[in-house]
This record gives structure tokens, sequence and C-alpha cells, in this order.
């Protein structure tokens, strides 16, 4: 009976229901932070779980998806204390509850902040930049720079002795083992791409 049930779930009379109301709500306005394919998932989803309440004695699949899908849609809209709570949305310098006094950004990680990793790469490189001959220096400067052909020229440098610097660099970087810093090769086979004859 189950495995009736479930594919009844997924008729495309019901899908389309679940798409329909989905859509009408999205209109309403009335659930933040929810598009038209995430309500129409949380929909969908509260339809599987109670799939297995189904009694055919009762009412027709339709008619009991319809039911379920129509209670989770005004579950949804319900303006309850919980859900609002859930829903209510604080200003990223608003005061957050607590005895400091201080701001949701004061208790937030900076995503941008530089880790563990960061910092050793910083140590590295700067090590690296110290122990390389002025030429060298000069020319990490210039790969430095959003626009290397302008840069080499401002510098009197030419694009042919730049890279092969930049040759003498990589060499002498992979040397001194920052190669832990980047990623490894997408492709682990020489002949990973290639037709074998």
């Amino acid at each position: 009976m189950e495995q009736t049930t479930r594919d009844a779930a997924l008729a495309p009379r019901t899908l389309k229901h679940i798409r329909s109301t989905a859509k009408r709500l999205a209109r309403s306005g009335r659930i933040r932070g929810m598009d038209v394919e995430d309500i129409a998932q949380d929909l969908f989803l509260d339809l599987w779980r109670r799939c297995s309440a189904f009694d055919p004695s009762r009412a027709s699949f339709p008619t009991f998806a319809d039911r379920i899908i129509a209670h989770r849609a005004a579950s949804l809209t319900a303006s309850t204390p919980r859900m609002q709570l859930a829903r209510r949305q604080i200003g990223i310098d608003d005061p957050v509850d607590g005895p400091d006094g201080c701001t949701l950004a004061d208790t937030l990680s900076d995503p941008a902040a530089p880790g563990e990793l960061d910092h050793g790469l910083a140590l590295d490189l700067r090590r690296f930049i110290e122990s390389l001959s002025p030429a060298l220096q000069r020319c990490c400067a210039i790969m430095t720079e959003p626009n290397i052909r302008l840069a080499a020229t401002q510098a009197g440098t030419h694009r042919s002795s730049l890279y092969e610097n930049a040759r003498r660099l990589r060499k002498r970087a992979e040397e001194a083992g920052l190669g832990i810093y980047v990623a490894g090769p997408r492709q682990n086979s020489i002949t990973a791409g290639r037709c074998l004859a």
C-alpha cells in the first residue's frame, strides 16, 4: 500500500497542485525567506512524510493530498508567536539580547578574516620574497599588477625576460615548499582526457 501511496504523491496532478500553491504563496509575500522552489519543496516533503497516514476507506489520495497541502500552506502562513520569533529579522547593528549590549555584528565572525592557513602563507611568502634577488623581487611586483604588460613597460623590462624570470620564480617557489598552498592538478593521470588508439 505504501508504494502505491508514494507513487500517487509523485503523480503529475499532485505535483502541479503543489507548484501552483507554492506560486500563490510566494506571490502573497507572507512567507519571508522562501521562494517558490523552497515552498514547493516544503509542501511536497510534508505530503511525503504523511503518506503513511493515508486511509483509502476515508477518501481518495488526491483529496488526501489536497487537504495535506492546504493545511501545510495554512501553517506556513500562520502568524504564531513561535513563527514570528523564527522569522524576526534583526539588523546587523541592532543590539542583541544580553547583558553586555553588543550588536549582532559583534557576535558574528568575519568570513573575510584571514585564517591560520592564510597567516602561514603570508609568513612563508614574506620569507621567500626576502630571499630573492632584486631582479626577481621586481618580477614579483610586476606579476602582482593587474596589467602585466603595462607594468613591465613601466619597469623597463621586456616581456620575454619577465616570463623567463617567472619560470625561475615558480621553480624556486616549489623548491622552497610553497607548493603546499597550491591546489593539486584536477587530472591525476597523464592520459586523462586523451583517447587511446
